[in-house]
């Protein structure tokens, strides 16, 4: 393999460096709703953590137990966001 063979080879061997996705927003409009949101997936055996949870393309890897606070705070924030969305003349979720 020649000079110019290598140089092009090792060029295609470079990883681009992205940075890391440190928040999302909803999308203006929904994509495949609500699948194309959110979900949640038992990880495989060669995973450390159990539960998989993607947001808006965002995958998060997380032991069971993060995942049960993350349910039980998600879920006191919701009943919280009815409590006065009902206040104010507003449906709940």
């Amino acid at each position: 393999m020649g000079k110019a063979s290598r140089l092009k080879a090792e060029r295609q061997q470079v990883k681009v460096i992205r940075e890391p996705v440190t928040e999302t927003h909803e999308p203006t409009a929904a994509q495949d709703w609500p699948h194309g949101h959110v979900g949640v997936a038992l990880t495989g055996k060669d995973q450390e953590e159990c539960i998989e949870v993607t947001i808006h393309g965002v995958r998060h890897y997380l032991h069971s137990t993060t995942a049960q606070e993350l349910s039980k705070m998600l879920s006191s924030r919701i009943n919280e966001w009815n409590k006065t969305a009902q206040a104010a003349g507003f449906p709940g979720v």
